[in-house]
Order: C-alpha cells, then structure tokens, then sequence
C-alpha cells in the first residue's frame, strides 16, 4: 500500500516550490522596464517603435475619412476619401493597455501606431471569390503621449503631451519608410484629435479592445 502522507508531502512540496517560482517570476516581469519612446541623440527626432506588430491589436477599419466641413480637416486627410480605401491596423504597448484597462486613462508614455495596408483582392494564387485583405504596406503613423521628450525635440503646441509621427505617408506616390522623423509640425493631428477624440486624444469608440472598458 503506497505511503499516503510521503506522496502528500511530495505534492504539497511541488506546489509550495511552483508558487515561489510564478512569484519570483511575476517580480521580475514587474521589474522589467516597459516600452517608452526612443529618440535621435540630438532630441529632435523619435525612432520608429521596435516590434510594434506584437503589441496589443486595439482595432481596424477600413477606408474611414472625415468630412469635408470639419474646420480641423486639412488636404492630406480630405485625400483619404478620394483616394484608395487603406485599411488602418492599430496597436498600442502593452503598459498603456494595462493600464487603460484599470484606469479608462492612458498613462504617460502611451504609444499608439497605426499601420496602414492597401487593399487587396486578388491572391497570388487566385483561390480568393470575394474581398479584399491587407495587401502592401503604405504607411505608418505614430500618437506618443509622452511629457519626458528631449528638451530640442519639436512638438507643437508645446503644452500638449501629444505628438504625432508620419514614418510612412500613404499618400506619396511612392511611400518610403523611415526611421526616424521629426513630430508632425502642421497641427492638424494635435487640432483634430483634441477636438474629436476627448477626453484623451485617442479615438476609443473605434477600437473595440478599449471601447469595452467604457461600456
């Protein structure tokens, strides 16, 4: 008859040394820097973010534009109605996320990136009917809340923690990624945003995975 209180003991040593080693690597994940800005030595431009495409997914849609007689519209944006139906991908770090999550804010840094794809409709090897999926790449675009940035870094207005990043323009005719880029000077996305999207500049009600924690 196998010793009961021997294989009790041995079981409740197992699970004793597995909650040690989950908290010990729960502290450590704790202890681990989360994502933050990158900028260029000199302060005047930002880096594009590393890995972004495995950040949290907070939503899509497909060929949005605003209108025409919105006062904070501007040429780029108008283009987007009458150009090609982009699909827009956008991720968020995932410290900004959890974050959101608990608090319905966004913390100091969030970083939002939104990918832009052309639609496609034929596969290259033709099993598509019907619809369009993200085909190339041709652009990206970048929201930082961050009030740390480099003292010689551009970002207007300077009282906003907002600034936003155009690595990729769709609407050039031959969209070039970059690396780097200096803040958005027009305004039109600091205006827009702050007049459209409050409480926070972001457009929650257009991405499900943060539109749920106001329902």
């Amino acid at each position: 008859m196998p010793n009961l209180k021997g294989y009790l003991f041995r079981a409740c040593t197992l699970a004793a040394l597995a909650s040690l080693l989950c908290a010990a690597f729960m502290a450590q994940a704790g202890a681990q820097p989360g994502v933050r800005p990158v900028y260029t030595p000199d302060g005047k431009m930002m880096q594009l973010p590393a890995g972004f495409e495995t950040w949290v997914f907070v939503g899509s849609n497909l060929g949005l534009a605003y209108r025409d007689e919105l006062t904070q519209n501007d040429a780029r944006e108008a283009a987007r109605a009458q150009d090609q139906q982009f699909f827009h991908n956008v991720y968020i770090n995932p410290e900004a996320y959890a974050h959101y999550a608990a608090t319905k804010e966004f913390p100091d840094p969030t970083i939002l990136v939104m990918e832009v794809f052309v639609p496609a409709d034929r596969d290259p090897k033709g099993v598509l009917k019907s619809g369009v999926y993200n085909g190339e790449r041709a652009g990206i675009e970048v929201a930082v809340k961050d009030t740390r940035r480099p003292a010689g870094h551009l970002a207007p207005p300077a009282e906003s923690p907002w600034a936003y990043y155009i690595f990729m323009n769709p609407f050039q005719p031959q969209p070039v990624l970059r690396q780097t880029i200096a803040a958005d000077q027009s305004g039109f996305c600091q205006a827009c945003h702050k007049v459209n999207a409050p409480p926070d500049n972001v457009w929650v009600r257009f991405y499900p995975a943060l539109r749920k924690f106001l329902q």
